[in-house]
């Protein structure tokens, strides 16, 4: 450390010097300042102090040091920053994950005297809840699931977030190690197989000519030709269909909190998708229905329940009911995006342009997903290969 001496216009000496204190971890940019005093010690103790006080700041000149009593409180500020980061959806499965397991096992704790021990035992608890939990269609007990690994992800980011604040000196969540997963079962999927799905089809034309009818009726089918989630579905408004191009723009989608959120889940997730004839034209009868011939000057919802918009828990009660009565398989909603998937790959179609229309992020998901559903293209691979050594 360099100490230049100075005197004052009385000729009394004083000790100034140049302190280097880091780069502020909030700004990006370095930090300096000086320290002075009447004795080259005296000034080389206030370089030192200054560096200290920076280190306890949480290297940032920015803010004072905050003081959370408990780790709920450090979540707590920690999950309002996060919300502002993140869409709607994704704040509620924050919430429950925070309110169901990591809350209840380390909200009392104060945050400086969590070990990696304590987090580990914790996280020993929760991979062994989901590894003897019991599955039942394809879920296991509530409160046992096996999304471990992501807890201690969630509570690592919530200790960097201390560390930033310069609350604590070390995150011991990094030093834990999550047991592995054991595979039990594999979640079978829920789709119309070929038969199903002719008989469901057939059915809904043998519904009576209702309002209501017509609408569920074009919602199914519209739902079997485009693979879209039902939230992205019931936010279609007309303005979103090219009757033209026989296209829909996928851009928002209905949380099923009932609001419409105004942007995709993902870039990936806004999308065109381009429709066939036969669910354009039974869109089209929809449209006049709803406008009675008329000119409208309004933009309404597509799928709106006596022009208002519907829900996600309404929709699917009425599903139940058109599916027990055409004696079909209770496949939910996303069983018809799953129909959908199921039908493009056992018809050779790439499984890029798949990943395109469902609106995947990664062509992985679409694989991991719907790769083991295409049966007739596996029995056609076994037969080429067949004729391969009939041919020999």
């Amino acid at each position: 450390m360099k100490i230049n001496r100075f005197e004052k216009k009385d000729g009394t000496p004083v000790y100034r010097t140049n302190v280097y204190l880091g780069v502020d971890v909030l700004t990006g940019k370095q930090v300096r300042t000086t320290a002075t005093g009447r004795t080259r010690k005296i000034c080389e103790m206030k370089a030192k102090q200054a560096i200290d006080t920076f280190i306890n700041n949480g290297r940032t000149t920015a803010r004072k040091k905050v003081n959370f009593k408990t780790f709920s409180d450090l979540t707590d500020s920690w999950f309002n920053h996060y919300k502002l980061t993140v869409k709607a959806h994704s704040i509620r499965v924050m919430d429950n994950f925070l309110k169901v397991y990591i809350l209840p096992s380390l909200g009392q704790y104060q945050p400086d005297k969590i070990s990696s021990i304590l987090v580990q035992e914790i996280v020993n608890k929760w991979a062994n809840n989901a590894n003897t939990s019991k599955i039942i269609n394809g879920k296991r007990e509530k409160g046992k699931c096996k999304d471990y690994k992501l807890l201690l992800n969630i509570i690592s980011r919530i200790f960097d977030y201390a560390i930033r604040l310069g609350e604590l000196d070390e995150n011991p969540a990094k030093r834990v190690i999550a047991p592995k997963l054991k595979i039990r079962s594999v979640k079978r999927i829920k789709y119309f197989d070929n038969n199903e799905l002719k008989q469901f089809l057939v059915y809904l034309d043998t519904l009576e000519a209702t309002v209501d009818n017509q609408l569920q009726s074009t919602l199914y089918h519209f739902l079997l030709a485009t693979g879209l989630r039902i939230g992205e579905a019931l936010a279609l408004n007309w303005s979103d269909f090219d009757f033209d191009q026989q296209s829909v723009r996928v851009s928002k989608t209905l949380l099923q909190t009932g609001k419409v959120q105004e942007s995709p889940k993902t870039r990936e997730t806004q999308r065109i998708i381009f429709l066939d004839s036969q669910t354009t034209q039974l869109l089209k009868k929809l449209n006049n229905q709803q406008i009675n011939g008329q000119v409208s000057l309004s933009d309404t919802l597509i799928f709106s329940h006596k022009k208002k918009i519907s829900t996600y828990k309404y929709e699917l009660s009425i599903l139940k009911k058109h599916l027990k009565n055409a004696d079909a398989p209770d496949i939910g909603f996303h069983g018809f995006r799953h129909t959908h998937a199921s039908l493009l790959m056992n018809h050779d179609i790439n499984p890029k342009e798949i990943q395109t229309r469902l609106g995947h992020k990664d062509y992985s998901t679409t694989m991991n997903t719907y790769g083991h559903l295409s049966f007739q293209k596996d029995r056609d691979t076994a037969k080429k290969f067949e004729n391969i050594l009939k041919s020999l």
